[in-house]
Parts: structure tokens; C-alpha cells; sequence
């Protein structure tokens, strides 16, 4: 017991990495799942509503014929109209600033010109002007809009009369057509019958995806914390020190080992407390959500971080320095968030980062949770036990295979006459 206490002390006396691996760098993870639970929840709308461009007309004609009206008029009903001052660095500050998805310019003479177009005695069509906001595809649609109107309001005018064409009427025809399908298209969203509707409630997307956020936080704190604890028990004087005790190291070791897999228990039990309050607050619905499911995703999590336990110990093991450690500890944690599946889709990773991934825990780890909940690429009929016991077998594998390595390695070390006593001391010398 003595041991356990000595560990915990070591583990107050770094609250700084509890600090920013877990508390900073998990409610960095939550915040991402905040904000994909939020847009869930709130993009449940039966209707499709666009991206509304904002859209500034710069008449450069005079309101000729009284084009720049109705091309005005035309793009309000889908966008949102803004006035910008007819200046060359005005309407490029517009742009850049994002300020105007879109800036229509009806040039001098248009209007005559259009006329002449219409009419045939001219074969070379005016064009608007268009500048589109870098960034937005919501201008480049508008662009689309303004060419759109003036293929509409040519269609109209060839299909008046002879001596009764008018290019006014030809317009106000498009204006009437136009205002009469906004009022009645709309586009409804429409939930696929597919085999898996149902199967997967939001609850279990939600609820999956944020606690797959723990591999990275836990991949960083747990190795770390492992390693002060280990690594102060292996200083080259207290270990001659602990030598000459009766404690059996045997028994120190696993005493170290079982305090840092107590932490990781709480925090595993915190996190997914967490995970639920989140979706609560998030306003998710929990149906769906059975105490079975949580409590297998519970497993999968705990074993993971007993896994990264594992991977403390075979650090503090080999004594390698605290700069180490921290820098493998953020190297293999953002390996096996990115190559795992929970940053990116696995049908968006390319087969070589795949392939990596298989080799890494992460995968796993996700790989279970997915079975849990019937998940991308696993079964939906229900919880697929033997697939998620063979991918958390593969998890604890990982990390019997890094207790088996520190063990060794730390054997190793330990019979090294250096590491024994001083060189200094040597009487053979």
C-alpha cells in the first residue's frame, strides 16, 4: 500500500500534464463533438434550405429598358441583395472581404446592345460582368442566375408575337415565371429506406463517435503518467535502495502497474459520463441507447487505456527521458487518431493509411465501438459480439506485448553492473 500512496503522490506532484493532456486537450475533443451533435440535432428539417448568396448589381447603363431592375429583382429571390459603391477598389475590398458573394455589373449600352442581339441584327452577345467571391459556391450559383436570366428573358422575347416583341415584357414574362416556381418548389428531404434505416439511432452515432475522442487524450496522459511513476521508482539510487528492502519487486511493480490502471479507470468512467452529459446538453435523443451498449463501448475504452498503461510501463522500463516520452506519447497519439478512422471516414483514407491503422490500436479501439453499435463498416443486426471481442482482444494484445517488452528491457537493465552501483565504487577498478 505504501507503493500505491508513494504513486499517487508522484501522480499529484505532475498535475500540469493532467491539466493539458486531459483537461485541455478532452475538451478540445468534446468541443468537435459538440459541435457535430449540435448540427444533428438541429439539421432535422423536413425542407432544404440553400446557401443565400449576397449579391450587389452595379448599373453602369442607366437603368436602361430597365435590365438592371429586373436582373436585380430576378437574383433577390434567391439571394440576399447589398449595395457596393461603383469603385474599383471598393469592389475588389467587397470580394476580398467576403462581403458580396456576388457583383453582377450591367455595362454601358447593354441594354441596346441586348436589343440588337434579340432582334438579329447584331450576332455578338453582351455579357454581364461577374466577379465571384474566391471562397464562395453560393456566388459561383448566383453567376449562374445571371446567365440563367438573360437566356430566359431571350427564350420569352423570340416567343412573343412578331411586331409585339418587347423586351420589358419579355422580362416581366421571366419575372412572373420565376416568382411563381419560389413560391411553390420546394425541396423535401426525404430519409432512405435502405437496410440499415433505423438500425443506427442517432443516440448511438452521438454517443459512439465522442467517446472514440478518447483515444487521442488518453493515448497521451496514461503513457505519460505511467512512465513518472515507473521511471521514479527505477532512479538508479532509489531502485539499490528498494534492492535492499524485503518488499519483493514483483510486488512493487504490479502495485505501480494497479495504480495507474485505477486512474485510468476513473477517467475512463469520467469521460464517458461526460460523453452522455454532452448529449444531453446537445439535446440527442437516448433512444436507442442501451445499458448494454455503453457498457461494452466502457470496455473497449478501459482496455485501450490499460493498453496505453502497458505503453507507459515499457517506457519507464527501458529509461528513456521525460522530453522522450511526451514526444513519442503526441507522435503515436495523433498516428492512431489519424489512421484509426475516428478523424476520417475509412471510406476517405487511402488504402497505405489504412493499412497502417491495422497495425495500430486505434483501429481497433474503433473498430469495437463499431461493432458495439453497428457502425460504418460493421454488421447492424444488433451487437456483434465476436467481432468486438476479437477487436479487443487485438487492443489487450497490444498491450501484453508492451508489458512483456518492459519487462524484458527492464531485466535487462537491472543486471547491468552500471546500474547496479556506481562506477565509482567498483573495487575491482
Amino acid at each position: 500500500m505504501n507503493t500505491c500512496r508513494t504513486a499517487l503522490r508522484i501522480l499529484k506532484s505532475h498535475k500540469m500534464y493532467l491539466v493539458i493532456y486531459l483537461g485541455f486537450i478532452g475538451v478540445m475533443m468534446f468541443a468537435i463533438s459538440w459541435q457535430i451533435m449540435r448540427s444533428s440535432a438541429m439539421g432535422g428539417d423536413a425542407v432544404f434550405h440553400p446557401d443565400t448568396a449576397r449579391v450587389a448589381v452595379v448599373d453602369r447603363d442607366g437603368d436602361a429598358d430597365g435590365v438592371s431592375s429586373a436582373l436585380r429583382s430576378y437574383l433577390a429571390l434567391d439571394g440576399e441583395m447589398v449595395d457596393v459603391e461603383d469603385d474599383s477598389e471598393a469592389l475588389q475590398r467587397a470580394v476580398a472581404s467576403n462581403y458580396v458573394d456576388l457583383i453582377a455589373i450591367v455595362p454601358h449600352g447593354f441594354a441596346s446592345d441586348y436589343q440588337k442581339y434579340l432582334d438579329g441584327s447584331s450576332k455578338s452577345q453582351p455579357m454581364v460582368e461577374t466577379v465571384v467571391s474566391y471562397t464562395s459556391g453560393a456566388g459561383s450559383l448566383a453567376q449562374l442566375e445571371v446567365n440563367e436570366f438573360l437566356s430566359l428573358t431571350r427564350t420569352a422575347y423570340l416567343g412573343q408575337a412578331g411586331t409585339r416583341q418587347s423586351l420589358k415584357t419579355a422580362m416581366r414574362t421571366v419575372m412572373e415565371t420565376a416568382e411563381t416556381d419560389a413560391a411553390s418548389s420546394k425541396i423535401t428531404v426525404v430519409r432512405s429506406s435502405s437496410d440499415d434505416d433505423g438500425a443506427v439511432t442517432p443516440a448511438a452515432s452521438a454517443f459512439a463517435g465522442t467517446i472514440k475522442t478518447g483515444l487521442y487524450p488518453l493515448l497521451l496522459v496514461m503513457p505519460v503518467c505511467t512512465f513518472l511513476v515507473v521511471g521514479a521508482f527505477n532512479d538508479g539510487e532509489i531502485r539499490r535502495r528498494l534492492y535492499s528492502s524485503p518488499t519483493r519487486l514483483v510486488s512493487m511493480g504490479m502495485q505501480e502497474l494497479l495504480t495507474c490502471a485505477v486512474f485510468g479507470l476513473v477517467v475512463c468512467v469520467g469521460y464517458t459520463v461526460a460523453t452522455l452529459a454532452l448529449m444531453a446538453m446537445a439535446g440527442v435523443p437516448f433512444d436507442g441507447l442501451t445499458p448494454a451498449n455503453v457498457g461494452l463501448a466502457f470496455v473497449s475504452l478501459f482496455v485501450y487505456t490499460l493498453m496505453a498503461v502497458s505503453c507507459g510501463f515499457l517506457l519507464g522500463s527501458v529509461g528513456c527521458s521525460e522530453m522522450a516520452v511526451n514526444a513519442f506519447a503526441n507522435v503515436f497519439g495523433l498516428l492512431c487518431m489519424f489512421t484509426s478512422g475516428m478523424a476520417f471516414p475509412v471510406d476517405m483514407m487511402p488504402e497505405p493509411m489504412i493499412m497502417i491503422g491495422k497495425l495500430l490500436p486505434g483501429w481497433w479501439l474503433c473498430a469495437s465501438i463499431d461493432d458495439v453499435f453497428g457502425l460504418g463498416t460493421a454488421s447492424v443486426a444488433g451487437v456483434d459480439y465476436g467481432a468486438w471481442a476479437s477487436s479487443i482482444g487485438l487492443v489487450a494484445l497490444f498491450g501484453v506485448a508492451f508489458v512483456c517488452l518492459g519487462l524484458a528491457l527492464g531485466r535487462i537493465r537491472r543486471i547491468r553492473p552500471t546500474l547496479a552501483s556506481p562506477a565509482t565504487t567498483q573495487l575491482s577498478r
